[in-house]
């Protein structure tokens, strides 16, 4: 069952971030990049890497990055052999973030309090507002991580990125007292056997009123109206977002990893 769940979470993961963009298949690896956003790392990215010794393992990568470009990383999954990774830092690559991926199966809870009125995304207003709120969240994770905030043109790529998946990716906005003050998407592939939802956010100043609550049950729920039960969420392992899932519901079924060559920041 859970060999099953982890071969799902790699198939969802690559199929949400080839949305909008353009995939190559190399040697068996999936190659995905997308040129709205050439600098923003997880739309540029190979999956499904196997190969055997480190000639073979270079050669498919310098191919790969001469395509997608040098945003370009490598993301480990469950289907990746113990000896691929090895090589891959042989190789010089090293791991840039490590994802714990989580899946719920049964009923979220409900929200005891619904502070906030939760619409989709739909006018260039609205994705306006989603652009202040993304880099509010990019200049958090920058001053969280102690290093340089990240120029405005890549949260305005990151941003154009998530808006070509419209209409098969919905966009929440939350708002309190009629001021934008979070987000959440959810997206459920008709046929598939996972969802998922992607990229909780809330502003600081309306943190502890019950908001992220609140956009998590009604991201799972629209991600389950077309009749998909289990949802993925992801969430960085050096973060505490991941003890929040694992309240609401949400089991750990696979470690990912993303490797970059030293000089890359995502």
């Amino acid at each position: 069952m859970m060999e099953h769940l982890g071969w799902a979470v790699e198939d969802t993961i690559a199929g949400f971030w080839a949305l909008g963009g353009e995939t190559r298949t190399l040697n068996g690896a999936r190659l995905i990049r997308n040129r709205l956003a050439p600098h923003v790392a997880y739309c540029n990215v190979v999956t499904g890497l196997v190969a055997n010794g480190s000639g073979q393992v270079r050669a498919l990568l310098d191919d790969a990055v001469e395509w997608i470009g040098t945003a370009a990383e490598i993301y480990v999954g469950p289907r990746t052999s113990s000896a691929t990774e090895a090589t891959l830092l042989l190789e010089g690559w090293s791991p840039s973030q490590t994802q714990v991926e989580m899946v719920a199966t049964d009923v979220i809870p409900a929200p005891r309090r619904r502070p906030a009125e939760i619409r989709p995304a739909r006018t260039s207003e609205d994705w306006a507002c989603l652009e202040a709120l993304f880099r509010m969240d990019h200049d958090e994770e920058a001053r969280g991580a102690g290093t340089a905030l990240r120029p405005i043109e890549y949260t305005t790529e990151a941003v154009t990125a998530r808006r070509v998946k419209l209409p098969s990716v919905a966009y929440w906005i939350a708002r309190c007292e009629g001021q934008p003050c979070g987000f959440f998407a959810s997206w459920a592939r008709p046929g598939a056997t996972m969802a998922m939802v992607e990229d909780l956010f809330v502003h600081s100043e309306f943190r502890g009123r019950g908001v992220a609550t609140q956009l998590l049950h009604h991201a799972v729920t629209q991600a389950r109206s077309r009749g998909i039960r289990p949802v993925l969420i992801r969430a960085d392992a050096a973060d505490w977002p991941k003890s929040f899932y694992a309240r609401l519901g949400f089991r750990p079924v696979a470690v990912t990893r993303y490797y970059a060559w030293p000089s890359r920041t995502r």
